[in-house]
């Protein structure tokens, strides 16, 4: 009898599993985090309002009744994100959920940063029925020729269903344009969930050029990152591509070495605060 229960048991927990790895749905479910503090930038969108589309955003539909709407079951952080869900009847879906314009005219340089949660088992493999992508416009949103991003330009290599990662994106090549538009187009046809939460756009003026005044290195870095900066900075922070802290620091000046040796081998993404704009960078760390 108890051979029996426990076999029973092993059929039924593999059962669990499965249909939660197959899930149409997040089955993740936490407690609401903190809203991050509103850093200079040339864009952010957080959700929170929990009006839909966002003032100023677009929402572009298409045929089926599923498409880009406001949730709150699965926050990044506060109360609310932006989600699609799967259509059920398998209709083939192109959902463009569609930013303001942002002006980068003083920009040199810009990046983009954001959540996104998804099915790995739909999205990316065994299946590969949906897609998330970024596409940008330089004319107000009138047309989107460009594709930045897609889920599988961030490392998925230990992407887990529904976990929320940080997708980093050069819009360097943007900068100068004060009429940019960004689409996150949901695509695809018997797909699953798909999130996004805290997007933000950062950049650099033609009179504050972070790059000539920040130094990181050696990247790709093994045992220490060395960081030097011209002005003096009031924190940094580094997380993982799921968005986990794993270092943070506050009270320095200008100058600073991490050492690695705690910290595994992977991407991430340093974060450097000043007084009136964050300097972000991708670091890879090997071991």
């Amino acid at each position: 009898m108890k051979t029996l229960s426990i076999l029973l048991f092993s059929v039924f927990f593999s059962i669990g599993v499965f249909a939660q790895a197959d899930s149409k749905v997040s089955t993740q479910k936490h407690e609401s985090r903190p809203v991050p503090s509103v850093k200079a930038g040339l864009f952010s969108e957080d959700f929170e309002l929990g009006v839909f589309p966002p003032a100023g955003w677009t929402l572009n539909s298409g045929p089926t009744p599923q498409t880009w709407d406001s949730a709150s079951s699965n926050p990044h952080t506060g109360l609310y994100y932006a989600h699609c869900l799967y259509d059920a009847a398998l209709g083939t879906q192109e959902e463009y959920l569609i930013s303001p314009a942002i002006d980068m005219s003083t920009a040199t340089s810009a990046v983009l940063t954001f959540y996104f949660s998804l099915s790995k088992y739909w999205s990316i493999s065994p299946y590969d029925n949906y897609d998330l992508y970024v596409m940008v416009s330089t004319d107000n949103g009138a047309s989107f020729p460009d594709t930045v991003w897609s889920e599988l330009d961030t490392d998925t290599s230990t992407l887990q269903n529904w976990t929320w990662t940080m997708a980093e994106v050069d819009l360097s090549s943007y900068a100068g344009n004060s009429s940019v538009s960004l689409a996150f187009v949901y695509s695809g046809s018997d797909g699953a969930e798909a999130s996004i939460d805290d997007i933000n756009v950062d950049a650099t003026s033609s009179i504050d050029d972070i790059e000539t005044n920040v130094s990181i290195y050696p990247n790709p870095a093994k045992d220490f990152l060395r960081i030097k900066t011209e002005k003096n900075y009031q924190s940094i922070k580094l997380v993982n591509i799921n968005g986990k802290l794993v270092f943070s620091n506050s009270g320095e000046l200008k100058n600073k070495v991490l050492n690695l040796n705690d910290i595994p081998a992977g991407i991430y993404f340093l974060s450097i605060e000043f007084k009136d704009f964050v300097y972000n960078k991708k670091v890879v760390i090997e071991k």
